[in-house]
């Protein structure tokens, strides 16, 4: 019987492949099936199978294979979510993110607006390094005029200038003293006159001009800050931070810091030398053609940064953020201070669309960050290899230094020495932001917020929430 030949061709391809299939075509014979039928279905069959034997072949050969195997993805298993719903939260907002790649692990309300109290100190201490450089100092002087019994005392900005003795530290280590500025300035005066001659001086001008004197406080600060020892005037003359009691962190404050400081002078130069049994006062600006008799100087600003973080110096942390405004060109007002401490940020390019500043310390209300721009800052501070890392290691360590020293106790000890951060405590926001070493030894940036009707109790949920981070590390979940 004819074959049309396509058929046969293929027939003979699939009987040679397949025995079995020829064996069952002699099956099929003995069972008595016409042979022409059998044949022509078992031909139709074989094509059919060869045809889808051919097009799978084909298909895999187009088939577009990697040249490298990849990695599966990972999903992460370890919620902190249940941590969330105590009501003494008040109102939660935090991010956490990998500091290498930035990359978020876990947020809620990441991008609101909120105040963030002492974690503004981070923002302070970045913009202090980045304008005025980890080295600058800021001088107290003293000059002479043409009348030999007028004296100049200038001030810098240094509200560390300290009355304690020369052995002694006010709470700021290293700080100038006054008496070691009065004793240098009688010194070269006594130099310059005829042997014998004593030095008189009857006329302090006092020059409190680097910024406004008047212009000491925000209108967003509670009067009772000052006698609760938060934070003094900010005047460009003070001595010890304005503390009544120098080596007293919160050391209740005045009502005339730069009153207190001239007395003090007097005092000193007195005690120097000076022979004038009264000195006049007065308040201008120095005397054009007045002359350097002698200086002293504040600790750096890496210094400073380091003990304001640690410490959470808010009068310290306002005389960076004027001494920033100054040397920007925007004159050390208060109100220039928010847009001082922003503009050094613009080249780390976050995004500071709903962020705004009203003071450096963190203590007014009208501050407004958001936990992602806080925790970006982090990560742009941990990655830096310039001197903006002494931010980082100006923060407070868990039960080791600074405002955790005396924190993250009980069960919670277990991240003792992992965990570096900013506290912050005003009403309505109990904050903790900054870098935790996962029991994995993976390092991760955090930001964290309790806003609304919030007290102290939300200090302990803060950190119980880091101490969950720190156990989920890497497997930090996002539900």
């Amino acid at each position: 019987m004819s074959r049309n030949p396509p058929h046969g061709g293929k027939k003979k391809i699939v009987v040679t492949l397949s025995t079995g299939i020829a064996i069952l075509l002699g099956s099929a014979a003995s069972f008595g099936l016409g042979f022409e039928s059998s044949a022509l279905s078992t031909e139709l069959a074989m094509e059919n199978t060869l045809t889808r034997t051919v097009d799978e072949a084909v298909s895999s050969s187009l088939r577009v294979t990697p040249r490298t195997s990849l990695a599966p993805l990972r999903v992460p298993t370890c919620s902190v979510s249940e941590n969330l719903d105590d009501p003494a939260w008040g109102q939660f907002s935090g991010v956490v993110l990998d500091p290498d790649t930035g990359e978020v692990l876990f947020h809620r309300n990441k991008d609101r607006s909120l105040a963030p109290a002492s974690v503004q100190k981070i923002i302070t201490g970045v913009a202090a390094i980045a304008t005025l450089g980890p080295e600058t100092v800021f001088s107290t002087s003293t000059l002479v005029t043409n009348d030999p019994e007028v004296l100049v005392l200038k001030a810098g900005g240094d509200l560390t200038l300290s009355v304690t003795p020369e052995s002694t530290d006010s709470v700021y280590a290293g700080a100038a003293k006054i008496d070691e500025l009065a004793a240098q300035t009688m010194a070269t005066l006594e130099s310059a006159r005829p042997e014998g001659e004593k030095v008189s001086i009857r006329t302090l001008i006092v020059d409190v001009s680097l910024w406004d004197g008047e212009d000491n406080w925000r209108t967003a600060w509670a009067s009772s800050a000052r006698t609760n020892g938060y934070i003094s005037r900010i005047t460009p003359l003070q001595i010890d931070g304005d503390r009544f009691s120098p080596m007293s962190p919160m050391g209740q404050r005045s009502n005339e810091p730069i009153e207190r400081a001239t007395r003090a002078f007097i005092a000193a130069l007195r005690q120097a030398g000076n022979s004038a049994g009264f000195v006049t006062v007065s308040y201008e600006a120095t005397p054009a053609g007045a002359v350097s008799v002698a200086s002293v100087s504040s600790r750096p600003v890496s210094e400073l940064v380091h003990y304001m973080l640690k410490e959470s110096d808010n009068t310290l942390a306002e005389m960076l953020g004027r001494q920033v405004s100054l040397s920007l060109g925007l004159g050390g007002s208060g109100d220039s201070v928010g847009e001082a401490l922003l503009r050094p940020l613009d080249y780390l390019e976050l995004n500071k669309t709903l962020v705004t500043m009203d003071d450096a310390s963190g203590l007014s209300s009208a501050n407004q960050v958001t936990p992602q721009f806080v925790a970006s800052l982090l990560q742009q501070v941990y990655q830096s290899s310039s001197a903006l890392s002494d931010v980082m290691s100006g923060l407070p360590i868990a039960g080791v230094d600074g405002s955790l020293d005396d924190r993250f106790t009980g069960d919670n000890a277990v991240v003792r020495s992992k965990v570096a951060a900013k506290t912050g405590s005003i009403q309505g926001t109990r904050s903790l932001a900054g870098l935790v070493t996962t029991e994995e030894g993976d390092d991760l940036v955090f930001a964290f917020f309790a806003t609304g009707n919030v007290d102290d109790g939300a200090r302990q949920l803060l950190e119980d929430l880091v101490v969950e981070v720190y156990r989920c590390g890497s497997n930090l979940a996002d539900f």
